[in-house]
C-alpha cells in the first residue's frame, strides 16, 4: 500500500450549489460477415459464429467488450481530486458528458442561486458538488457510505484506517471542534479530506470519517456551509 504525504494547514471553503456522479459506453464494432461459398454447409449444428465472422466456435479476434455504466454511487472510486469520472477542474460541458449530471436546475430555496450542475439520482444522495460560476467544477463531496478510494477507504472508515494510508498523517482541527485528515498528491496538486466529528485533541483511533472532499490547488475545506 502506497503511502502519501500530507498537509496540514486547513483551507476554510464555502458551499454554493445543491446536493446533488457516468462513464460513456464505448460502442461495439465488428467486421462484416464472411460470404459462404455457394452449397456450403455448416459442419456443426447451431455452431456460433466468431467475432471474424468467419463462423465456428469463437476462434476469430474477439469483440471488444462494452464499458458498464455505473448505476450506484458503489460504482465510483474516490481519488484525488476525483470521484470516478468527475475531477476538480472539469468544465460544465465536460461534467455533462458524462452522463452523471443534471443541469438547467431550479434554486433549491429561496435566496439561493440554482446550481450549474446536481448529481443525477441515486448518486445525488452520495455526492455533492461545488462550481463557480460558469460551472466548473471545484469541489466533490462524498457523505455515504459505500464509494472508496484505492485503499477502501470512505465514509465509515476509521481514524487509524485513514491513517496507515497516509504518510506522517497529522490531525488538525477543521472547524465547529472537527478533525481533518488530508492526503495531498503533490505531482498532481490534487487533494481528498477526511472529516471526523470530534476535535483533533479528541478523536479516538476507532471514530469513523464523516464527510471526505476531493479537490484540485485549495485544500478541501471539508465545510457544506450555506445554501
Amino acid at each position: 500500500m502506497m503511502k502519501k504525504q500530507i498537509a496540514g494547514i486547513v483551507f476554510a471553503a464555502s458551499v454554493v450549489g445543491g446536493v446533488g456522479a457516468g462513464v460513456l459506453a464505448n460502442a461495439l464494432t465488428s467486421d462484416s460477415p464472411a460470404t459462404a461459398s455457394p452449397g456450403a454447409t455448416s459442419a456443426t449444428t447451431g455452431a456460433t459464429p466468431a467475432a471474424d465472422g468467419t463462423g465456428g466456435t469463437g476462434t476469430g479476434t474477439p469483440q471488444e467488450s462494452p464499458v458498464s455504466t455505473p448505476g450506484e454511487p458503489s460504482d465510483l472510486k474516490i481519488a484525488h481530486g476525483a470521484i470516478g469520472p468527475v475531477s476538480a477542474g472539469m468544465s460544465k460541458k465536460d461534467a455533462l458528458a458524462t452522463g452523471l449530471f443534471n443541469t438547467d436546475l431550479e434554486a433549491p430555496v429561496e435566496g439561493c442561486p440554482a446550481p450549474p450542475l446536481e448529481w443525477k439520482v441515486p448518486f445525488s444522495d452520495a455526492f455533492d458538488v461545488l462550481t463557480v460560476g460558469n460551472g466548473e467544477i471545484i469541489s466533490l463531496g462524498v457523505r455515504e457510505k459505500g464509494p472508496v478510494t484505492q485503499d477502501g477507504i470512505g465514509v465509515g472508515s476509521s481514524l487509524a484506517d485513514v491513517e496507515a494510508t497516509i504518510e506522517e498523517p497529522t490531525p488538525v482541527e477543521a472547524g465547529y471542534g472537527q478533525t481533518g485528515l488530508y492526503d495531498y498528491e503533490q505531482q498532481t496538486g490534487r487533494w481528498i479530506g477526511y472529516l471526523f466529528d470530534a476535535a483533533p485533541d479528541a478523536v479516538k483511533a476507532t471514530d469513523p470519517v464523516t464527510f471526505v472532499e476531493v479537490t484540485k490547488g485549495a485544500q478541501p475545506g471539508l465545510m457544506r456551509d450555506g445554501c
